[in-house]
C-alpha cells in the first residue's frame, strides 16, 4: 500500500534587527499551527508536541567547550525528544570581512566552525502505519550544492532530506561577480541555481526532498530569494511558495515513489564503480592533467661549452602525458594520520604524480605498535587494495618499519612497492654518511634496530633513539611536549654522530620543520612519506616492475587451485 506522509516547509519573510524575539517567535508558532491545521505530520523549520507535528528546525549551537556551529534538529513530537542533530558541514564565506564598505558579507566561517557529526541518515518511529519507519537526512543552506553531501544520505537509503538555506539574491562580492549585474538577473540565478540543486540531488538519489528557504529584504535591503518547495524522486517539483512571506507549503509524499530510483537507474548496489572514485575522498583542490607539448617544445643535445677545457651537453626531455598514480597505503585505522600525510605531500608534488590515501578498515588496528598490530594490519589491507591494485602505478607502505604488507603486496601485484622506513634509510645512504632514527615508543626502539640490521645498513646507523611515546600520542599529547621531545632526542642524535635524521613514524610527518630548525641546516631531516613518494615515482618514470622470478613470486595460482581465493 502507499506509504503517504503530509510535509510542510515553513517559508519565513523579512526579519529586520528592529523586530523583537517575541514577535519573530509568534510568526514562527502561527506557521506551525498553519501547518498543523492542514494535516502535516513535519514541517521543516516547542509548541510543537500539543499539535503532534514533528518539526526541522535550525539554530546557533553553543557547545560546553565553548565551540560553535550552525545547527539543525529533528524534534520528534511523540516521544518528546530530538531524534537527530546535524551540523552544517560545507560552510561558505570567508573569514573575515570585505574591505569595500559597501560589500555583503557572508562571515559563517569566523563565527561557527565546520561541522564533525557527517552525514547521517536516522529513521523515524510512529510516522507511519504497519510500523514502517521512514528514512530522513538533513542539511543545511550550502550544504546542498554538494553532491557528495546528497550521496552520504543516498547511500543510507534516505528517502526525504530535509534542507534549510538563507540564500541572498544579489551578492557579488561573494560570489565574485560584477556589481554592475542586473539586481533581478542575479536573483534568477540564484533562485535558478537553487532549484537545479534540489531537482537534480532528489533525482540522482531517488529522494524526496524539502527545501525552507528564507524571503524577503531584512532591514530593506539584505535580499533573500525565498524558493521554499518540495521535491520528488524524479526531480520534479511537487509544491513550492507562492509568495515572498511567511507561507506554508504543503504536499503528500508517497514513499513508494522512492523505489523506481533506488531499485533501477540509481540501483548503487549494482551500478557504483567505486574503485574509480578515489579522487573524491582523497583530493580537495583540483589537480589539473599535464599540458601536452609540441616537438618545438623539446631541447635534445644542446651544446654548451661551459670554459676552455670543460664541454657539457644537456638534454631535456618533453613533459610527461601520463599520471603517476601512487596509493599511499596506511594499515592502520587511523584515517586522521592518512589525511596529514596527504596534506603534507600537497605543495610537494610534481605536476605528474596524484597521492590518494588508504586508511585500513577494520578489523586493522588504529596503531601499530607490535607483530600482532603488523600482521593483522597487513592482512586487512591487502584484502581491501589487492582487488584495486590495477587502479594505481606504485604504492608506499606508510608504516615506518620492515612492515608484513610490503612483501605481501610485492608478492602479489608487479607495481612497485616500498615502505616508508626503506625510502628514509635510501634517501639518507645517499646524503649522508651516518644516520639517526628519531623514534616513538622503547619498543619500537627495538624494532627499528632489528630492521635495520635486516637491510644490513648497520654500519651506517648512528643509532635509534626512542621519544617514549605511543603513536595516537603524537596526536593526543599537547604539539609542543611533543616537538620538545622530538627536537630533544634529535640533538642527541646528531651528538652520536649522525648527519642525516630520519622521522621514524607516518604520524610525524608534521613535525618535520620543528627538528629541522632545532639541529641546524647542516644537518638533513628524512620524512619517508615524502623520499617514498619520490623514490616511486622516480621508478615510474623508468617503467620497471616488480621482478617475479624469485623471492616476490606470487602463490596466487596455488591458492585459486586449493580454492582459497581471499580476495
Amino acid at each position: 500500500m502507499p506509504r503517504f506522509i503530509r510535509i510542510a516547509a515553513a517559508q519565513v519573510g523579512a526579519v529586520h534587527r528592529s523586530d523583537n524575539r517575541e514577535s519573530t517567535l509568534e510568526r514562527l508558532l502561527a506557521l506551525l499551527g498553519n501547518a498543523s491545521s492542514q494535516g502535516a505530520q513535519i514541517l521543516l523549520f516547542d509548541k510543537a508536541k500539543e499539535l503532534g507535528v514533528d518539526i526541522c528546525i535550525g539554530f546557533a549551537e553553543a557547545t560546553s567547550a565553548g565551540d560553535h556551529y550552525n545547527t539543525c534538529v529533528y524534534y520528534h513530537a511523540k516521544s518528546g525528544s530530538v531524534l537527530a542533530k546535524y551540523r552544517k558541514i560545507h560552510l561558505p564565506g570567508d573569514n573575515e570581512p570585505s574591505s569595500d564598505p559597501n560589500a555583503v558579507n557572508q562571515l559563517e566561517k569566523r563565527y561557527f566552525k565546520a561541522g564533525n557529526l557527517g552525514f547521517n541518515a536516522f529513521r523515524i518511529p510512529s510516522l507511519l502505519p504497519g510500523g514502517y519507519e521512514p528514512i530522513f537526512g538533513m542539511m543545511l543552506c550550502n550544504d546542498r550544492r554538494w553532491s557528495e553531501a546528497w550521496r552520504c544520505l543516498g547511500l543510507q537509503g534516505v528517502e526525504v532530506v530535509l534542507i534549510g538555506s538563507n540564500t541572498p539574491g544579489f551578492v557579488p562580492h561573494i560570489l565574485g561577480t560584477s556589481d554592475n549585474q542586473n539586481r533581478r538577473e542575479a536573483r534568477a540565478e540564484a533562485i535558478f541555481h537553487h532549484m537545479l540543486v534540489m531537482q537534480a540531488h532528489s533525482y540522482t538519489n531517488a529522494c524526496f526532498s524539502v527545501s525552507a528557504v528564507r524571503c524577503g529584504l531584512d532591514d530593506g535591503k539584505y535580499d533573500l530569494i525565498g524558493g521554499s518547495a518540495i521535491f520528488g524522486p524524479d526531480g520534479k517539483i511537487i509544491a513550492d511558495s507562492k509568495t515572498e512571506g511567511d507561507e506554508v507549503v504543503v504536499a503528500d509524499c508517497d514513499l513508494d515513489r522512492c523505489l523506481v530510483g533506488k531499485q533501477r537507474t540509481f540501483d548503487f548496489a549494482r551500478r557504483r564503480r567505486i574503485e574509480h572514485y578515489g579522487l573524491l575522498t582523497s583530493q580537495t583542490g583540483i589537480v589539473e592533467p599535464p599540458r601536452h607539448f609540441s616537438k618545438s617544445d623539446v631541447i635534445t643535445n644542446t651544446f654548451s661549452r661551459i670554459s676552455s677545457e670543460a664541454d657539457v651537453r644537456s638534454v631535456t626531455g618533453s613533459a610527461r602525458t601520463k599520471q603517476i598514480r601512487i596509493l599511499l597505503c596506511n594499515p592502520n585505522a587511523t584515517e586522521s594520520m592518512t589525511n596529514a600525510c596527504l596534506a603534507m605531500l600537497a605543495p610537494t608534488l610534481p605536476p605528474d604524480v596524484t597521492v590518494y590515501g588508504f586508511t585500513a578498515p577494520k578489523p586493522a588496528p588504529s596503531a601499530i605498535e607490535g607483530s600482532f598490530d603488523n600482521i593483522m594490519s597487513a592482512a586487512t589491507s591487502a584484502r581491501a587494495i589487492i582487488p584495486i591494485a590495477d587502479e594505481y602505478d606504485a604504492f608506499l607502505v606508510a608504516c615506518y618499519s620492515d612492515h608484513a604488507l610490503i612483501k605481501m603486496l610485492r608478492e602479489e601485484i608487479s607495481q612497485p612497492v616500498v615502505g616508508i622506513m626503506e625510502a628514509s634509510l635510501f634517501a639518507a645512504r645517499t646524503l649522508g654518511g651516518r644516520f639517526g632514527i628519531i623514534a616513538t615508543s622503547q619498543r619500537s626502539r627495538y624494532t627499528l634496530e632489528d630492521s635495520v640490521r635486516h637491510y644490513g645498513l648497520e654500519g651506517f646507523c648512528a643509532g635509534v633513539r626512542s621519544c617514549t611515546l605511543g603513536v595516537l600520542e603524537l596526536e593526543s599529547k599537547p604539539e609542543e611536549e611533543v616537538l620538545s621531545i622530538m627536537c630533544d632526542i634529535g640533538l642527541k642524535l646528531v651528538q652520536d654522530g649522525a648527519d642525516v635524521l630520519t622521522l621514524g613514524c607516518a604520524g610525524m610527518t608534521n613535525m618535520k620543520s620543528a627538528v629541522e630548525k632545532a639541529v641546524g641546516g647542516n644537518v638533513q631531516v628524512i620524512d619517508g612519506v615524502q623520499a617514498g613518494v619520490q623514490h616511486l615515482s622516480g621508478l615510474c618514470r623508468l617503467n620497471v616492475r616488480t621482478a617475479k622470478s624469485g623471492v616476490f613470486a606470487s602463490s596466487a595460482d596455488g591458492r585459486k587451485r586449493r580454492g582459497q581465493q581471499w580476495y
